[in-house]
């Protein structure tokens, strides 16, 4: 069995999460630059995003949810596969 490191865990949320992204944006019909521009960011801050470079605040995915008109589980949901007690 292998067993992630916080950081290693934390950067494959990230990657998961920038794929996702992606796939929305891709499905909703716009490029890294209109969405960059509807969030406020530049086009090579949504790349990074995507490739899961940088990590995303939860105010930045709330606000990439509004914008592409998804709910947040679409991109977490995949990481609450079991019941927290």
């Amino acid at each position: 069995m292998v067993t992630l490191t916080r950081k290693s865990a934390a950067a494959s949320i990230d990657k998961d999460l920038g794929a996702k992204l992606r796939v929305v944006r891709l499905a909703a019909g716009l490029s890294q630059s209109e969405l960059g521009e509807l969030m406020g960011f530049s086009h090579s801050q949504v790349q990074k995003y995507e490739m899961g470079k940088n990590r995303m605040a939860v105010s930045t995915l709330v606000q990439f949810c509004k914008v592409l008109k998804q709910d947040p589980m679409a991109f977490l949901g995949d990481h609450f596969h079991r019941r927290w007690r």
